[in-house]
């Protein structure tokens, strides 16, 4: 499973599987991460560890996926977003999910194009319900989440905190194809606008 999406400005990012091979990628990634970006995914200035990086490429199949967004740099692949979801053991058909990008890929329409896929690829390994949580303050991942048909419902434990959630067994919701893409060929084509 892999598929190509191009940006407003011409870039082509590749959109694949993570693999363990992958952990000089992950590596270099987060650490590439603006303070900003790095607290809005964890929730905390902590940056992850080595262990969780090679967790976060040495997946299990079974429970997890994650995919990356790649693209080349001076003939050199970089990874520029993530997205993943891992299965929920005590909730049969549940499964937690997040999303990060490079803080430049950010606005581009990169993470439509991501969760989409994400999405697709849930639905299509048995997930029914993807859930996740968000700073209440991040205004562009509640945005993209409402875009893609997620339920938005401040946590009751916390208000700096929303959860997301998103029924992918209700005939009724939205497409999980985004609305301003294209799929040919395997090639998304991305309009300039804000996601």
């Amino acid at each position: 499973m892999s598929e190509t999406w191009v940006a407003g400005d011409g870039t082509v990012v590749a959109i694949r599987p993570i693999r363990a091979a992958d952990l000089a990628l992950e590596q270099e990634f987060v650490n590439g991460l603006s303070a900003r970006t790095g607290y809005q995914r964890l929730m905390s200035l902590r940056r992850p560890s080595l262990e969780e990086l090679r967790r976060f490429t040495d997946i299990d199949p079974e429970r997890e996926l994650a995919l990356i967004a790649t693209t080349a740099v001076h003939s050199r692949e970089r990874l520029v977003g993530v997205a993943r979801y891992v299965k929920d053991e005590y909730a049969p058909g549940d499964a937690e999910f997040a999303i990060v990008l490079a803080d430049e890929w950010q606005g581009r329409g990169l993470g439509t194009t991501l969760l989409s896929s994400l999405l697709d690829a849930a639905k299509t390994r048995g997930v029914r319900r993807l859930l996740g949580t968000a700073l209440s303050v991040n205004g562009p991942m509640l945005e993209l989440a409402r875009k893609l048909g997620f339920t938005l419902a401040r946590d009751p434990r916390s208000a700096t905190v929303t959860n997301l959630a998103r029924d992918l067994t209700d005939s009724r919701s939205r497409s999980l194809s985004p609305t301003g893409m294209c799929a040919t060929d395997g090639v998304r084509r991305g309009r300039p606008k804000r996601t």
